[in-house]
C-alpha cells in the first residue's frame, strides 16, 4: 500500500464534512448503507461519537476532496470500543487512505484507555482489517473481526465469542 500524498485526517466534532452526503450515494451505490445511517443517526442526535473513547474522522485527498469516513464508539453488546462507520470511496481505495484512517481511529481508542475494538465488515473488506492485525471472530453475528490494542490485553473469549 502506497502512502497517499498530502492527504489529511480530521477529527469531526461538531459539524459533518462537506462532501458526506455525495459519499453516501457512492456507499449506496455499491449496497452500503453505513453512511446513510451515519447521516441518519448524526441528525436525529442519536450517535454523534460523543461518548467515552468515542470519536469520528474524515479522510481528505491532495485536491481536498472527502474520500473516507469512519469512528469508534462503545461496543453496545461487550466492553471493547468498536469501529463504525468506515468507507472509503472506490476511487480512494489501495492509496493508503483508509489504512490511514482505521490507524487514526484505532490510535484514538488506545489513547481512550480502550483494551480491545470490535467490528463487523463486510467479506469484501476482510483482507484490509487483517492486514491491520484484527482477528477473524468466526460465527458471532455481531462482529467479525477484533484487535487487542492494549498491550496487557490479548484477545479473549469473551470478547471474541459473545453469545447472540
Amino acid at each position: 500500500m502506497r502512502e497517499p500524498e498530502a492527504m489529511q485526517i480530521l477529527r469531526v466534532t461538531t459539524i459533518l464534512p462537506a462532501g458526506l452526503p455525495a459519499l453516501a450515494r457512492d456507499a449506496a451505490g455499491e449496497g452500503f448503507g453505513m453512511l446513510d445511517v451515519l447521516l441518519r443517526d448524526w441528525a436525529d442526535g442519536r450517535q454523534r461519537f460523543t461518548g467515552a473513547g468515542e470519536a469520528l474522522f474524515a479522510a481528505r485527498d491532495a485536491e481536498g476532496r472527502l474520500c473516507g469516513i469512519g469512528g469508534v464508539t462503545r461496543d453496545p453488546w461487550v466492553e471493547a470500543l468498536r469501529m463504525r462507520r468506515f468507507y472509503v470511496a472506490g476511487w480512494a481505495r489501495r492509496s493508503g487512505i483508509g489504512a490511514a484512517l482505521a490507524r487514526a481511529a484505532i490510535g484514538h481508542a488506545r489513547q481512550s484507555g480502550a483494551a480491545h475494538l470490535r467490528l463487523r465488515a463486510p467479506v469484501t473488506a476482510f483482507p484490509f482489517w487483517e492486514a491491520l492485525g484484527f482477528v477473524p471472530i468466526p460465527g458471532n453475528p455481531q462482529a467479525t473481526h477484533a484487535l487487542a490494542i492494549a498491550a496487557d490485553q490479548p484477545l479473549s473469549v469473551s470478547i471474541s465469542r459473545q453469545a447472540g
